[in-house]
């Protein structure tokens, strides 16, 4: 279960991230890295899929705690290169852009489901990720309600245009 506390913490620095890893559940307060933790080690030792289920309210944070957890994932799953890691952590943001909008309640608010499926090999390296989305609020191409926005997408291109053609 996500939730905002809707201020800052310093609860997912690098050195909070590390103190997750391999250690007992019962060591450390509950935290998102914990609970990638246990996925992982439970994949690894059990060579079983695991599955990780983020749900919340409108703005409680169910974005923010999956690209913590893909985060930790990747950690976890020692991408080969940098640049593995950075591809799986990218292009979770670039299909928000394509499915997030402002709306009264969220400036970044989910408009889709999404799955993302992470590959790992047998030894637990990560590989790869595909990510799936679901039930795209698509009415909001066309009309969006009082004090909302359309897609983010749309606002970037905008943002891009030479001013000739703006």
């Amino acid at each position: 279960i996500a939730v905002n506390p809707f201020q800052k913490m310093d609860l997912y620095t690098p050195q909070c991230s590390k103190i997750y890893i391999g250690a007992k559940r019962t060591a450390n307060p509950p935290h998102i890295f914990a609970v990638a933790d246990i996925a992982y080690q439970s994949m690894v030792s059990y060579n079983a899929d695991q599955c990780i289920v983020i749900s919340g309210e409108s703005g409680s944070g169910k974005t923010e705690s999956a690209h913590l957890l893909v985060q930790q994932l990747t950690v976890l799953g020692k991408a080969n290169n940098r640049t593995l890691q950075e591809k799986i952590l990218l292009v979770n943001s670039l299909v928000e852009a394509f499915g997030n909008a402002c709306t009264v309640i969220n400036d970044n608010s989910s408009r889709f489901g999404k799955y993302l499926e992470m590959k790992f090999t047998c030894g637990g390296t990560v590989i790869g990720a595909q990510i799936s989305e679901y039930l795209l609020e698509k009415s909001r191409v066309i009309h969006q309600a009082l004090g909302e926005r359309n897609f983010h997408i749309f606002y970037y291109v905008y943002a891009g245009l030479a001013e000739r053609k703006k």
